[in-house]
Formats: structure tokens, sequence, C-alpha cells
């Protein structure tokens, strides 16, 4: 017989009264101080040039990432309401709206696609003829 497995924490926090949230995205950077006592300034890379301002009420989990994990620290977010800040429906003030939109580029990207896909299930299909098989045995595809 098989051992019962441990319940996780992070599906208890991403859900709502039993439901998953389903406008919902997780995203690494790093927490800054927001603009108002409300909301917090997020880093999406580690040299501060890309931000979002973000709602504390649309953050539904947070999860530190050690310096084990990675050398310069940050912090996961999950933020419910994803489609408002994808499409840069938030009301942030004027310094922060080009932030808004490299966020939203961001956002957009194939490679970010591509993991959004992964996380929600979805198959990400392989580019077809990019790569020359290395082995050359036509069974693993590489």
């Amino acid at each position: 017989m098989a051992k019962k497995l441990a319940l996780d924490e992070l599906p208890k926090r991403l859900t709502v009264d039993g439901k998953k949230v389903e406008d919902i995205i997780m995203v690494y950077g790093f927490v800054a101080k927001g603009t108002e006592e409300n909301n917090i300034t997020f880093y999406l890379d580690p040299a501060l040039k890309t931000s979002v301002v973000v709602k504390d009420e649309d953050i539904i989990h947070h999860v530190k990432v050690t310096k084990s994990h990675n050398p310069i620290g940050g912090t996961i977010i999950w933020v419910k309401n994803a489609a408002s800040y994808l499409q840069g429906k938030t009301a942030q003030t004027q310094p922060h709206l080009q932030s808004q939109q490299n966020a939203e580029q961001f956002f957009q990207g194939d490679i970010y696609q591509q993991f959004a896909n992964t996380v929600q299930g979805n198959t990400v299909p392989k580019p077809q003829g990019a790569h020359v098989p290395v082995c050359g045995c036509g069974k693993c595809g590489q």
C-alpha cells in the first residue's frame, strides 16, 4: 500500500471557497515600497529596470526565495485579477505608466506564454525542424 502524500500548502492558498481562482499569474521579482500605502512596486528584473505596481488586495500568496535557491533572493507572488495588469487597467500614478507598459510587454512574450501554459497544464508544442537530431537514432527526437 502506498503512503498517503501530505497535502501541499499552495493549493490551499490559491483557492477561494475551495475553487481555483482563474485569473491568476505567478511572477518572480523583487518587492519595493509602493506608490501608496495599499500597494507595492514589484521589480521584474534584478537591474530594477522594469516594474509594475501591484495592489495589496490582488496578492493571493507570496513566497520569499531563499539565497540557497537564488543568490540574489527575491519573491514569488501570485496575483489575482491578472487581466487588469496585463491590459493596463490598474490605477497608477503617471511615473509608473511606462513600467506598466513594460510589464505588459513582458507578460505577452513567447517565453512567458510557454511558462504560463506549463503552469496551467496546457501542452506546449515543440518547434518542428528547429534542431537537427543529435544521436541520429530517430527514436529519441534529440
